[in-house]
This record gives structure tokens, sequence and C-alpha cells, in this order.
């Protein structure tokens, strides 16, 4: 029997705002003259929090546990302009590892709400950068994850459309549309990142070819959850996994043809792990 094709995805693993923030993370830590925390999980990815907090690097979410002068590290996903005031507050020395992609969906906000816009986000409501991103609103802010939630939106008289910065693009074109309906004046920023949208179209192309799709990240990880929810419109042997331990090898039988993609916040040791468990199953006798 020929041994099945496999193909992994150019575009899997970090994006280069993860890699940002983990190697200022690291490299903050490096130094040994302070503490160095992050202001909640850097990213979604746990088995990457577990390494950090292994090299001293440590999240949380209580600020009484830090001492004045230690090292507070603004998450990739970004926090209010609130929060941010209350850590300078509090004499701690702060270091920005929010995603430049979501600074620039932070500023469009900003500059819009001071314009009298409304904003409304098409995203997840309890995702933390989603959570930040209001904070921007000047408290004019709604946030709805789909066209079908427009609907219960208040009539608004300007109304400024933004994303999530990980959001599927038809979902946000369909929304972006539908509150439209819902405002005399509308503005729309297109604001889901560009690394997102490279990879979300790889995987149309791989979800469309492969007789099983692997899709590896963290499940409380919006961006992988999302290329996931992708793949199996298109593919119905689709697999959600955090780790090669989600595996088996009854999950490739009869497969010709597998794909491996991963989301935003995968490191690539984890991905080739994964790889290397698939080939391993399929060689099995």
């Amino acid at each position: 029997m020929t041994a099945p094709e496999i193909r992994v995805a150019k575009t899997a693993g970090f994006c280069p705002g993860v890699k940002n923030a983990i190697e200022t993370a690291r490299r903050l830590a490096l130094s040994g003259k302070k503490r160095v925390f992050t202001y909640g999980p850097l990213i979604h990815n746990r088995q990457v929090i577990a390494e950090l907090e292994q090299e001293g690097i440590k999240s949380v979410s209580d600020l009484s546990l830090l001492a004045k002068g230690d090292i507070i590290i603004i998450r990739a996903h970004g926090i209010t302009p609130e929060q941010e005031t209350g850590l300078h507050a509090l004499g701690l020395e702060v270091a920005d590892a929010t995603c430049p992609l979501v600074k620039k969906a932070q500023s469009a906000i900003s500059c819009c709400a001071a314009q009298g816009y409304e904003t409304v986000i098409v995203g997840d409501s309890g995702h933390a950068e989603v959570i930040g991103l209001m904070g921007y609103t000047q408290g004019r802010g709604h946030v709805i994850s789909s066209s079908d939630e427009a609907a219960e939106l208040p009539r608004m008289k300007k109304a400024h459309i933004v994303s999530q910065t990980t959001q599927e693009e038809a979902v946000f074109k369909a929304a972006a549309e539908a509150v439209r309906q819902h405002c005399g004046e509308s503005l729309v920023s297109d604001t889901i990142c560009q690394p997102t949208k490279e990879r979300q179209q790889e995987v149309l192309e791989l979800a469309s070819w492969a007789d099983v799709m692997v899709v590896v990240g963290d499940r409380h990880s919006a961006n992988t959850a999302r290329l996931a929810d992708i793949c199996a419109r298109l593919c119905r042997e689709t697999l959600l996994i955090e780790d090669e331990a989600g595996l088996a090898k009854e999950n490739f039988e009869n497969a010709g043809r597998i794909a491996v993609t991963a989301g935003a916040s995968t490191p690539d040791q984890l991905i080739e792990k994964v790889v290397a468990r698939i080939r391993t199953l399929v060689h099995a006798s």
C-alpha cells in the first residue's frame, strides 16, 4: 500500500506578533535584574506558558502579588487603556508586547470614537483582545459574532465597524454589511491581520485537498478554533488537537492525503512532533 501524502501548511505556527511577545518576555527575563510577569497569559498556548514559567516568567491576574519595580508585560492580545494606566500607577515597569496589528485596531477605534462614532466589533465578546479593544470605544462599543446578531443592535447615527484581528474574513464582511442597516452613517475598518488572512486562505486549499485535516493548537485559541471550523466545512475528517497525544492510528485509516496546519500560538517543535506522530501511525503495521 502506498504511504499517504502529508502536507504541512507553510503558514502554520507562530505569527509575528506572537514571536515578538515571546522574545520580549525572554529578553527581559534573561537580564535577571527584576522579577518578570505577564498580565494574564502572554499568548493562548498552555505548553508555551508552562515553558515561560520554568524560565521565571509567570502569568498573573492579581496585581497585589507584585511589588514596585517588578516588570509586567502586556500580553499580545492587548489590554484596556484603564488597565495600562493602573499598571503604571502601581510603580511597575511596563513592557508592551501587544501585537502591532492589534495596536493598529486600537488606534483606529480610538480615533473614530473621538469623532463621535459608536464602535461595533465583530468578534468573540469574552476574548482578551476584544475586551481590550472595547476599552478604546469611550463606552460606546458593541460586540457581535455574526451577521445574525446585528439585528439586535440599537439604531446608531454613526457606526465604526471593526474586526477582531483573527476573525474569519467572510464572517466579518457579512456582519459589516448587516450592521450598515442599523446606522445612518457607517465606516468600516478591516482590522483582520494579514497573517490571519493568509493562514485561512491556505487552509481552504489544504482542506479541499485532504482526506484528513489536522489542526494543532490550544483549545482556548480563537484563531485555532476558526481554522478548525473552516476546515470542517471542507474536510469531513477534521481533527483539532493540542498535541501529538491526541492522534490515533484509526484517525488515518484509508487516508491517502493528510494535511496539517496550526494556530498562531503553536510552536514549531509541537507541529514537528505532530507530523512525526502521523508518520509513525500511518507506517505502523
